[in-house]
């Protein structure tokens, strides 16, 4: 049989090769700058950017070694994450007893993220599979692993876990995944603006709509995050330093629970000041971008950005977003909804044959 040598197809993929390389070395900028601006931060002053770094490295080499391996195979990635996590916690059945110390992680908000994004890679695995059996018991693992994101008393990762295995059961109806892509962003950006406005609001009144905050959020939570908007004010060019804002914070300082600033973009501010602040909006806001130029099929680019969304939602009130293991499964996720299939694996998929 004679090769495909259709001229305008080749010119598509080469074009559309050309346009996601250009926005992958933007997105390595990204983060070479990001990690440049911790060491900026650290220098000369208190600061401990290692486990910063280490953290951001992890994430981008999980994303990296994602991309490569589903561009062969589109089922690998996510069927480890589902099944790595699910093994977690038959080992540790712990983790669904509800408790703040609950293992794996010692931390039962973070268990529930990390069940999250099980609940993600199986509906990302369910929707590349090709037979309808193996489709549906892959759905079924994903409700259990809903199940258990609300056993873990994480509320935001129980609705996060819920709205992803929702939008996998309705993904058949989506036909442009930029639509899902946006509004996933502009979820985020709601959220967020939210934190630093309650942050602000707890710097210049004590009731009104902060006290409403409070009975909802608790008032420590609110109390941490006028901390974070206080020390981005008063060090706004490169904050405290990496991994100093317990030892700053005097609500933190005062309470030996508290470990950070419930919130990655508050933390950041106040750690980094506004630079590095900018630099985590610049991340999240190119994986985005990276999710509306994927050329993975739409389904799958929706239930990605949900997924990446009650990730980025739950860091934005919690400190989940500084345990590695979280940031590697999101890594690993994202890597897979963005990847560019091989000419084989696009014509197996064509086919209905993983």
């Amino acid at each position: 049989m004679a090769p495909d040598t259709n001229p305008e197809r080749e010119h598509r993929v080469r074009s559309s090769t050309r346009h996601l390389s250009r926005l992958d070395l933007l997105g390595t900028a990204v983060v070479a700058a990001t990690a440049m601006w911790a060491l900026v931060a650290a220098a000369n002053r208190p600061g401990e950017p290692e486990a910063y770094l280490l953290a951001l490295l992890a994430a981008a080499g999980a994303y990296v070694a994602a991309r490569v391996a589903a561009a062969r195979s589109a089922l690998v990635v996510p069927a480890v994450v589902a099944g790595a996590v699910t093994g977690l916690l038959v080992l540790w059945p712990g983790a669904l007893g509800g408790t703040a110390t609950a293992p794996p992680l010692d931390y039962g908000n973070a268990d529930g993220a990390l069940v999250a994004q099980a609940v993600g890679a199986a509906c990302l695995a369910g929707l590349v599979v090709a037979s309808d059996r193996r489709r549906g018991e892959i759905l079924v693992l994903a409700g259990l692993l809903v199940l258990a994101a609300f056993a873990t008393r994480s509320v935001a990762a129980a609705v996060g876990a819920l709205v992803i295995l929702l939008t996998a059961l309705m993904s058949a109806a989506v036909y442009r995944k930029s639509t899902v892509v946006v509004v996933s962003a502009v979820c985020v950006t709601g959220v967020v603006l939210g934190t630093v406005v309650l942050g602000v609001l707890g710097t210049r009144s004590e009731g009104g709509l902060r006290g409403t905050a409070e009975a909802g959020l608790t008032e420590r939570r609110v109390q941490l995050w006028t901390d974070g908007v206080r020390l981005t004010e008063r060090f706004p060019a490169r904050g405290t330093g990496p991994g100093t804002f317990v030892t700053n914070s005097p609500t933190a300082s005062a309470d030996a629970d508290v470990r950070s600033a419930h919130s990655l973009w508050l933390r950041q501010g106040a750690e980094q000041g506004v630079p590095g602040a900018l630099c985590m909006v610049a991340m999240v806001g190119w994986v985005y971008v990276r999710l509306w130029r994927s050329p993975q099929p739409p389904a799958v680019v929706a239930v990605g950005a949900v997924t990446f969304t009650a990730f980025v939602v739950q860091a934005s009130m919690d400190y989940v977003a500084e345990f590695p293991v979280v940031l590697v499964a999101v890594g690993l996720l994202m890597g897979a909804t963005t990847a560019m299939p091989t000419p084989e694996l696009r014509a197996r998929m064509d086919r209905g044959v993983l």
